[in-house]
């Protein structure tokens, strides 16, 4: 029923649209909306080169979302879901469901995308969703813009200026599943500029279903800190100033590789803490001339933690047996038979080798007990990054945009890189646009960026936009993009070393393991020979704004070539570049305002493609909807509804309807507004795995606010 409702709306909305073809009104051009991103150009939505989604805060409010990634199942072609219930997934066109290394994110210009790790950790960006004045997203490859790992999209998230926003507030949201958020936001003003200073927390239980028979471990709380200052220092010069970082603790499951030999009894706890500081001045010249000058630094310290007793491989009980796979002589074992762990685990069991059979006889006899520990795996990530950007208007009809950037990026982790590793990359881009006639622009861009592990690329986009009328706009644009090798890819090599040893083993290392710094057997070292993945996208697009109606249709044909698909784990590090995927199809999204107090909101995103193994069709939707109505109906109280569709997610379908009542009220110089949401999955399914269900398919929770 409420698949057919999706379709039937589709339908009824886009109805009106076509018998208004013959009457688009050129002076409604003036109200369409300008986008920043796709060229690094303020441009028409109607007139920019990609197809582009923009969430504004009538949205966001209307969504009735708690986190910042739910907002995003407003685009269509993005998945937006928890893959594990407490790390959320977000990718455009999604194919690899928890590593979605392949689109870059920005925060007021800052990338979030993680140097060593080539991850978007969305529960650490440290922006509450009420801070977030607008997210425009790209729908394509934009590295011709912003350079590799603007693979297939680019996410930029705007926060809110401090000088547009009135005043502080306080916030409070409680309900089912372990809902327990708080906000608190502070807005200071003097001539000339403002700062914004907000504390958050937000916790919950994730999925909380038993799931063969154990309880699910994947409750979080995560807390942030963001300030964002500005400042007018004269007529001509402006400085912002950015700081603020994020911790958060998360439940996770045993890693399915550890259980296959060791007896888990501390479950794994996950802790991440990052940082970041940044500046940007800015200049106007003149009304044809601006220069930018931005500089950032970030840093993130992760750990996950597990408390494990090895078994005995010949027996399989706990007991010192177990401590030989973290001996040296399994360690040469496993590398004398070329690193193949199930024929080491084998030789090692039936005694075949004589020195792992004279280390476990020792170990056995040695009286010392079970090899209990804890096994951690430590990330540490940093960035520093220098970026100029100079705006031009050369002519009436021509402008560029040029640029530059300087940047190091630093990861280091015991156990994955077994030390530290460092890049550096230096990056040269420019936009330019050419508007010969009225009705005809183009938009040239190119990005080339060098760094040491992937040498010198370029990136180009070219595009052509016919304007039939004001307002409406018709595009093709070609593109290519790289996704660069990062640093775990490249310089891989693991080493999981046992802590917190039990005293006889801390007390006599060598003499019971045969060295002083013991390892597990199992190690993992990347050939370093692994090149960038590449796409080659081709993209016939429309806008178009008539009167009350906006609408917007996107017709691609993807090529993603050498993509690094396999695992890349502790105990499984297969990297190549063997993945080829084709992917083609349409996407629509349309806007009605059928009165001011009125919003209806519909997606649509079919999608074919091929792809050769299982890792890369997990989030292969081949149908996603999503439909939003707003109602303003009285002052001081709204109502939303929303509804999401995506099928196939691993097999399984994702729906969802959610409903949000919200009213506010003036008390004197104050405001309060109580919301209540919620949200219910329709399908049933699981979320992307089988293990990922809600005991309850419905979710709610109440919220309070004070505004002062």
């Amino acid at each position: 029923m409420y698949r057919g409702w999706a379709v039937l709306g589709l339908l009824l909305l886009s109805a009106p649209l076509k018998a208004a073809d013959l009457s688009w009104r050129p002076e409604g051009a003036a109200d369409i909306p300008t986008v920043l991103t796709p060229a690094r150009l303020r441009q028409p939505q109607s007139e920019v080169p990609a197809s582009v989604t923009v969430i504004d805060r009538a949205l966001i409010e209307a969504s009735g979302a708690r986190e910042l990634y739910q907002v995003l199942r407003l685009v269509p072609g993005m998945v937006a879901v928890k893959a594990d219930g407490n790390v959320p997934t977000v990718a455009y066109h999604g194919t690899l469901a928890r590593d979605t290394r392949r689109m870059l994110v920005l925060v007021d210009g800052r990338s979030v995308y993680q140097p060593g790790f080539a991850r978007v950790l969305w529960n650490d960006i440290p922006v509450d969703l009420n801070d977030v004045e607008r997210i425009e997203v790209t729908r394509g490859p934009n590295a011709a813009a912003y350079g590799a790992n603007a693979f297939t999209g680019i996410i930029n998230i705007i926060t809110r200026h401090p000088q547009d926003m009135p005043g502080g507030s306080v916030m409070l949201r409680g309900g089912n599943n372990g809902v327990r958020d708080a906000r608190l936001t502070d807005v200071q003003h003097w001539t000339g500029g403002g700062v914004r200073t907000t504390v958050a927390r937000r916790g919950d239980d994730g999925y909380d279903k038993p799931f063969q028979g154990r309880e699910i471990r994947d409750a979080k709380v995560v807390e942030t800190l963001d300030v964002r200052l500005a400042h007018e220092l004269n007529r001509r010069d402006t400085v912002e100033l950015m700081f603020g970082g994020a911790r958060s603790d998360v439940e996770r499951l045993e890693d399915s590789a550890l259980l296959s030999f060791a007896d888990v009894y501390g479950a794994p706890d996950e802790t991440s803490r990052s940082a970041f500081a940044q500046a940007r001045w800015q200049r106007v010249f003149s009304p044809d001339h601006a220069l930018k000058v931005q500089v950032y630094g970030q840093h993130s310290d992760g750990n996950l933690r597990t408390e494990l007793c090895p078994l005995d491989i010949r027996t399989g009980t706990v007991g010192p047996g177990g401590a030989l796979l973290y001996s040296r002589e399994m360690r040469e074992l496993f590398e004398a038979l070329g690193r193949d762990t199930n024929m080491t685990v084998l030789a090692a069991a039936t005694g075949a080798d004589p020195a792992v059979n004279q280390r476990y006889n020792t170990l056995v006899n040695s009286g010392a007990g079970p090899f209990c520990h804890r096994l951690a795996q430590d990330v540490t990530e940093q960035r520093v990054d220098l970026e100029i950007e100079d705006t031009l208007r050369l002519h009436e009809r021509v402008r560029l945009v040029t640029g530059g950037s300087l940047r190091r990026d630093y990861a280091r982790s015991d156990a994955l890189l077994d030390g530290d590793a460092t890049n550096h990359i230096r990056a040269l881009f420019g936009n330019l646009e050419l508007i010969p006639l009225n009705s005809l622009h183009f938009n040239l861009g190119g990005y080339w960026q060098w760094d040491q592990i992937n040498n010198g690329r370029f990136s180009p986009r070219v595009a052509a936009i016919w304007r039939p009328a004001p307002g409406h706009g018709v595009r093709l644009v070609y593109s290519e993009a790289v996704r660069n090798v990062d640093l775990y890819e490249e310089k891989g090599n693991t080493a999981l070393r046992p802590g917190l040893l039990p005293a006889s083993y801390a007390a006599d290392t060598a003499g019971l393991l045969g060295w002083d710094d013991p390892q597990l057997f199992v190690t993992q070292t990347s050939a370093g020979d692994l090149k960038p993945e590449r796409i080659r996208s081709r993209e016939v697009g429309y806008f178009g704004r008539a009167g009350a109606f906006e609408l917007d249709v996107r017709v691609f044909d993807e090529s993603l070539r050498d993509l690094i698909s396999q695992p890349t784990n502790p105990f499984r590090f297969e990297a190549n570049n063997d993945t080829q995927v084709t992917q083609r199809g349409w996407e629509s999204q349309l806007a009605w305002r059928p009165h001011p107090r009125h919003l209806l909101r519909g997606t649509y995103a079919r999608r074919h493609g091929e792809a050769p193994i299982v890792a890369e069709t997990r989030l292969f939707a081949r149908h996603m909807s999503s439909m939003l109505w707003r109602y303003d109906f009285m002052d001081g109280w709204m109502f939303s509804s929303s509804y999401y569709l995506g099928r196939q997610y691993d097999d399984f379908t994702y729906e969802q309807v959610n409903a949000q009542l919200v009213r506010r009220q003036r008390l004197g110089r104050h405001e309060v507004s109580m919301a209540g949401t919620v949200e219910h999955n329709i399908s049933g399914d699981s979320i992307v795995f089988r293990r990922n269900d809600y005991l309850d398919r419905s979710r709610y929770w109440l919220s309070a606010t004070l505004h002062f």
